[in-house]
């Protein structure tokens, strides 16, 4: 009887051992990362990067494309413009059309300015809509095929169309048109003139500021993004815009969606995307070449039950001084002043789906 209960006691341990390394390995075979697993939601603000974007330009690309802030550090107080503020002053429209034109688009650099004017703004949410609506574009890019012109769109769709060249003088930051007058059917009359200047941001030397990071007027989304992180490192971020028309009952949907893979290391989120015929490496995805090529962003998680934040920052000019000079004409500061300039990204997602 001994010898048979000593025997019972050693398999009995066996067992004991056995399962045990079993619960072991299953543990060491745990997925790095499982913590994240699932589908992710986050709403895509109307922002500076997104404005006078189609949300088809908006679901073709990353989420990561239109969602950072822009800090800048200057080495003196400055005024940086910002297109999205209310303007001052305004470009009048007299005679046929009465208006006041106070939206201004332009794009600068030393040798050639592209400006865009309108008597409504590209963020009309809660604005009276004016009729009709003028849409002004001048340029002096004497290589460029694109000429002056005055479009002026009635509800009715009544229309008057001008193509002829508009004097101007712009330094990046104020317009100024003198005064012509354009001849159109029926013996009447357009004349264009004034004085408008873009909005700006206050930057105090020495001290990092973020600049467009809000918009004028009402808050609003213009989409949602969705990032399904799956087990086997595929990474699916879907973007997802839905207009519902009311009075028709009409539903204007569009669905986009990037695959990506993903890979933990510590506090660390990697997402390497592949792209065809472009070239994207690391944060710096603007330049361009030929073949399959990827780009991966480093983003440090932080996850606390249904929220999941993901970081990171780029110093984009690298205090290389042609990059800074360039940036300089496009804020409209002086040269030289400008010292560093950062993208940071914070992106806030939830579990929770957003409400329909």
């Amino acid at each position: 009887m001994g010898r048979i209960i000593i025997k019972k006691s050693f398999i009995i341990w066996g067992i004991l051992v056995v399962a045990l390394s079993l619960i072991s390995c299953e543990k060491e075979e745990n997925v790095v990362g499982e913590d994240l697993m699932g589908t992710w939601y986050m709403p895509q603000p109307l922002n500076h990067r997104t404005a006078r974007r189609s949300v088809e330009d908006v679901g073709r690309h990353s989420l990561s494309a239109w969602n950072y802030s822009q800090i800048v550090t200057t080495n003196s107080n400055q005024e940086v413009i910002d297109q999205m503020k209310p303007t001052v002053g305004s470009i009048s429209l007299s005679g046929a059309v009465n208006t006041n034109l106070k939206h201004m688009w332009s794009w600068h650099n030393q040798n050639n300015s592209y400006i865009d004017l309108s008597n409504n703004s590209w963020n009309n949410s809660g604005q009276e809509w004016i009729d009709p609506n003028v849409h002004v574009f001048i340029n002096n890019d004497n290589n460029s095929n694109n000429e002056d012109r005055i479009r002026v769109y009635y509800n009715n769709g009544d229309d008057i169309e001008i193509n002829d060249e508009i004097d101007f003088t712009f330094n990046g930051k104020t317009l100024n048109i003198p005064n012509k007058t354009f001849t159109i059917e029926n013996n009447q009359s357009l004349a264009l003139e004034g004085t408008l200047s873009h909005g700006t941001i206050s930057v105090p030397a020495n001290s990092p500021t973020e600049i467009f990071s809000q918009i004028e007027g009402p808050a609003r989304d213009y989409g949602t993004w969705s990032i399904k992180i799956e087990e086997d490192g595929r990474w699916v971020e879907t973007y997802t815009y839905e207009d519902q028309n009311n009075q028709s009952n009409w539903l204007n949907a569009y669905v986009d969606s990037t695959i990506a893979e993903w890979e933990v290391d510590g506090d660390t989120l990697f997402v390497t995307y592949h792209f065809d015929d472009v070239w994207y490496q690391g944060n710096e995805f603007f330049g361009a070449a030929h073949g399959t090529w990827y780009y991966q962003i480093a983003y440090i998680y932080q996850k606390n039950e249904d929220e999941l934040t993901l970081t990171n920052e780029w110093n984009v000019c690298e205090n290389e001084p042609w990059c800074l000079n360039g940036r300089e004409h496009q804020f409209g500061i002086d040269s030289e002043s400008l010292e560093e300039l950062k993208y940071i990204w914070k992106l806030d997602f939830s579990k929770t789906p957003p409400a329909n």
